[in-house]
């Protein structure tokens, strides 16, 4: 088992109240105005954690208001991967991963579209696999020479599977940058299986050999036994491949998603968290990495890696 981080939902408080109401970048509004919080954020999940993960998840030219933030976008992009490498450099461990966050395009459309996006018209596929590429293409020109460092693409919350096909055909156009790629979608309810199993078959049965590992992230804990048993079956024959999985450390349901079927509870304490989380890090024999998602923070992976260790 690898661990990840718990993202960067755990910085928000941070950020003034004020400028989350109004900003579409959420945890990126950090890179803006709190870099050095980035940084110390970084370096204390690299005490921890096997892998670390840019401040990205929403970063995307289509949102970035260049006036109102007052730095260039190409700047924000290569700050985001600088903070990342500067931490690791800094630390001196040994064995640590830095993952690009790329959030899914839903993920920069207000309403938390990342959850229930479909991508149904003849466009979309093009409009999809230009929205990964033109992304990429920025991050990669924003700092060459610290884009080749970056170890993993991780891919995140893809709500519909066009979006995934798309990924397929960009990442082997490009034969994935040079890099580790993963790629992760939203089950934010027992209703949203099909569409998950729907997305993760069609990423499996492909054999990219551009693809490392795919999975779930943004679940609440208590669908966890549901999901690994479908990805037990779905990794049957693709043992090759790396399950990802990074539940959510809140409540349930998920509230900006509607589970009309599910009793309310409430969000586990990090001990809860990490005691469900680390029942699954034998699956796949052992070949899956494991980290939070939204409303976890640094006490749910010590917890978790307490009790790998």
């Amino acid at each position: 088992m690898l661990l990840l981080d718990a993202g960067s939902t755990s910085i928000l408080s941070k950020i003034p109240v004020e400028k989350l109401e109004t900003s579409r970048l959420w945890t990126c509004e950090a890179l803006v105005q709190f870099p050095n919080e980035v940084l110390q954020h970084h370096k204390q999940y690299l005490q921890v954690c096997d892998i670390i993960s840019t401040f990205t998840y929403q970063l995307d030219e289509s949102i970035y208001d260049e006036q109102v933030e007052k730095i260039p976008l190409l700047e924000a992009y290569s700050r985001s991967m600088t903070l990342a490498l500067q931490a690791r450099q800094e630390t001196h461990l040994p064995n640590k991963y830095i993952a690009l966050t790329l959030g899914s395009h839903a993920a920069t459309i207000p309403g938390a579209m990342e959850y229930r996006m479909v991508y149904d018209k003849p466009d979309d596929f093009d409009m999809l696999y230009n929205f990964h590429k033109n992304r990429i293409e920025l991050f990669q020109a924003s700092n060459p020479e610290a884009f080749k460092q970056i170890d993993f693409l991780a891919f995140e919350s893809l709500p519909h599977i066009t979006e995934a096909l798309a990924l397929l055909k960009l990442l082997a156009d490009y034969k994935s940058w040079n890099k580790r790629c993963w790629i992760t979608c939203t089950c934010p309810s027992i209703e949203s299986l099909d569409r998950v199993k729907q997305i993760l078959t069609a990423l499996l049965d492909a054999n990219s050999q551009y693809i490392w590992g795919v999975g779930v992230n943004c679940c609440h804990i208590s669908l966890l036994p549901t999901i690994t048993n479908a990805l037990t079956e779905l990794f049957k024959s693709h043992a090759d491949k790396t399950i990802m999985l990074y539940p959510d450390g809140r409540g349930f349901p998920n509230p900006y998603t509607t589970s009309p079927n599910s009793e309310t509870k409430p969000a586990p304490s990090p001990q809860e968290w990490a005691e469900s989380s680390f029942e699954y890090s034998t699956l796949n024999s052992g070949n899956i990495v494991i980290g939070g998602c939204c409303e976890t923070d640094i006490r749910h992976v010590d917890q978790l890696r307490s009790r790998y260790n």
